[in-house]
């Protein structure tokens, strides 16, 4: 500091002014001076954490958590001497901060506008009296810079910190921001308060959606939904980079005022010394502050530009090929989770596992944050294997191959086949190609054209209010829903994104055998511009959607691909179809059946009758006596033609006879007789014939 530091702020080399005192690089000038803070900690030996005995022997007091306070050195002396020896420079250093209370905080103060002369005699006076003990924690070397070519303040910070193992820690530090121009405009503030009016229409929007639902008590679907819980975070982080944007231009005010306040050189004799380094100390401190403020605002300003993009995310919902892949980590969200689980512990395990092994002697290794860093840069195939061999041969071979073989081939390609499996099952949910980004921007800029056209009509028809703030498809989404009486997971899944539709008509294709189009369903019936005029559109907008719906239709069925389901269900036409000729073919084959047994009854029915007048025919021969059936000879027909029924009827006597008698004779056998030589039995007397035959059909057989 001494030798180094003050001189080059004071702008001397070698005994020399070079340049003005306090100015840095040319452009930046050193405001009040130099704060060299310290932070002090209460020592006593009963902080150690070693027994009674060791500390006996170590007899070096240890630092406790507890901040210092009060004087210490030679300012707490009870020699009235020694304490009148401090400079006037250096008496504050020995005294808790009167600007920053509560913390340990002990200052020295350096002022630019006195000679060089004097902050040599505080620092080499510091130095010799032990200002910086043992129980110092860390020492900061404090300054604020203006820069007004540039507009800007800059806070320089250069810090040691005093660790327990001896060693300094040792950082540089740069804060900038805005000086705030005197002669700044409302002109200025334009984009800050586009902002805030579009912060406010989102409130808006947000809290009338917000209101319907809780009139309609649909306030639980509503706090369900992701995307409404991520616009009201960015409206709250909104609200908060407003406030903090305020309140930082308020604090850079004050600190303006107050460096305007501050008297130059060559100072006043009769200065206060103690008020005017209070004071520059103080807008130190406010810088500080500053910073910190800084440090929220570019926070809040990293979690709206995420929340930000989430929103760009919602908005690529209206985009099919987009839309597909956010359904696709939508749906495999939880197994990805439950993989991650497992994922997490065995990471940790080679984490601590590491720690373990190399955490002594590797500053990877030396703790957990940097031993997670290290494995997860080995994971991404950035190994330190070298230094890890090093260390303990073997343990670092077993280590990494268990680590590749478990985390990088195995888990690693679990979540790959998790990710292509979900995103498979999607496309093929969605079924077909989707339109690219370049299709939905050339149908963006038809349907612009469209709508500019369409609201120069309404300005010509005299529709103002519908010129401007109207949309020509205002509630037409509610009464189509309302005609195909759509239930509240229809309703949901179409608000999701532009996929919702598809996907549902897609469950109900895979899971009605008809399909769709073809079942009874009001869905499937197709909507004409008429009933399109009913719903609330004017003919023009109705003549639009059909026609653009029209041709969506033949492009996505054009490019529809065949599923298992598709073939499944053609196959079940074909079926059907099948069955509906063999029940043709059956059918006339029955009605065939049923004419040519309808024949066959006739026949059979002309044939008993036939039968039953041959039957009564031969009675008549019977009676006649007829007993030959030969033609009469020539030029004897009449007598032969009446002798002809006598003739028949002996011949039916004498067959009958004979049939009689053979089933007769088993029955006279079976009772002993037998006929004598020559004698033939008598034959049992011959029944009425009139009632033959008794069954016609079994005649014919």
């Amino acid at each position: 500091v001494e030798h180094g530091f003050l001189p080059n702020v004071w702008g001397t080399i070698g005994g020399v002014v070079s340049w003005r005192p306090g100015l840095i690089l040319e452009r930046n000038l050193v405001i009040g001076g130099i704060r060299a803070r310290q932070i002090r900690a209460e020592t006593a030996s009963l902080n150690c954490k070693v027994t009674s005995g060791i500390q006996a022997w170590y007899k070096i007091p240890c630092r406790s958590e507890e901040p210092a306070s009060g004087t210490f050195g030679l300012a707490a002396s009870a020699n009235q001497t020694l304490v009148d020896s401090i400079p006037a420079t250096a008496k504050q250093a020995y005294s808790e901060s009167r600007v920053t209370k509560g913390v340990g905080a002990y200052d020295a103060i350096f002022d630019v506008e006195r000679p060089l002369s004097d902050a040599f005699e505080t620092a080499t006076f510091l130095r010799r009296n032990d200002w910086l003990s043992e129980a110092t924690r860390s020492l900061e070397l404090q300054a604020l810079l203006l820069n007004a070519e540039g507009g800007v303040f800059a806070l320089l910070n250069v810090g040691f910190t005093f660790q327990f193992d001896g060693k300094v820690h040792t950082r540089v530090t740069t804060a900038v921001f805005s000086a705030q121009a005197a002669d700044r405009g409302l002109q200025d503030y334009a984009a800050e308060m586009a902002w805030v009016i579009l912060i406010f229409i989102l409130f808006q929007q947000e809290f009338i959606e917000f209101g319907k639902h809780a009139y309609n008590r649909e306030l639980k679907g509503y706090l369900l939904d992701f995307w409404n819980i991520l616009d009201w975070i960015s409206i709250c982080i909104g609200l908060a980079i407003i406030v903090y944007q305020f309140w930082i231009e308020d604090a850079v005010a004050v600190l303006v005022e107050g460096i305007s306040d501050l008297p130059r050189a060559p100072l006043p004799l009769n200065l206060d010394s103690n008020g005017y380094q209070d004071s520059y100390s103080k807008l130190i401190s406010d810088a500080l502050d500053i910073h910190f403020l800084f440090g929220y605002l570019q926070l809040c300003i990293f979690w709206y530009t995420t929340v930000i993009t989430g929103r760009f995310l919602k908005g690529c919902l209206g985009q099919p090929k987009l839309a597909m892949i956010q359904t696709t980590i939508t749906k495999g969200f939880w197994d990805v989770l439950h993989f991650m689980l497992v994922f997490l512990i065995l990471f940790n395990n080679f984490v601590v596992g590491g720690k373990i092994l190399f955490g002594n002697e590797l500053m990877d290794w030396s703790s957990y944050p940097r031993a997670v860093i290290t494995t997860f840069m080995i994971l991404m195939g950035s190994p330190k294997f070298d230094d890890m061999y090093a260390i303990g041969p073997v343990s670092a071979t077993v280590w990494f191959w268990l680590f590749y073989m478990s985390m990088v081939w195995l888990l690693m390609n679990i979540l790959l086949c998790i990710c292509i499996e979900y995103f498979s099952a999607t496309r093929h949910a969605v079924g077909g190609q989707t339109p690219t980004i370049l299709a939905d921007i050339k149908l963006a800029y038809k349907e612009w054209k469209w709508r500019m056209e369409w609201r120069r009509d309404q300005w010509r028809e005299g529709e103002y209010k519908a010129c401007f703030i109207g949309s020509p498809y205002a509630e037409l989404q509610e009464g189509l829903f309302e005609n195909i009486k759509a239930d509240d997971h229809l309703i949901a899944e179409a608000n999701a994104n532009c996929l919702g539709l598809r996907l549902h008509r897609r469950k109900k294709e895979d899971a009605s055998v008809e399909g769709v189009g073809n079942d009874a369903s009001p869905g499937s019936v197709p909507v004409s511009s008429l009933e399109l005029r009913r719903l609330g559109c004017d003919a023009l907008t109705a003549e639009h959607l059909i026609e653009d719906c029209t041709s969506f239709v033949e492009e996505t069925n054009a490019q529809k691909q065949t599923t298992r389901v598709d073939d499944v269900r053609h196959f079940v036409n074909l079926l059907r179809a099948s069955k509906q000729r063999l029940e043709v073919q059956c059918q006339s084959m029955e009605d065939g059946i049923i004419d040519d047994q309808t024949a066959l009854e006739e026949c059979l029915d002309r044939l008993e009758d036939s039968m039953r007048e041959a039957v009564q025919g031969f009675q008549e021969l019977r009676m006649t006596g007829v007993d030959s059936l030969a033609p009469p000879i020539s030029g004897q027909g009449g007598d032969m033609k009446a002798a002809l029924p006598g003739m028949l009827l002996a011949a039916r006597e004498l067959r009958d006879r004979q049939e009689m008698q053979e089933r007769a004779m088993p029955a006279l056998r079976s009772t002993g007789w037998s006929p004598s030589h020559g004698q033939s039995p008598a034959p049992p007397a011959l029944g009425d014939l009139s009632d033959w035959p008794p069954n016609p059909p079994a005649l014919l057989n």
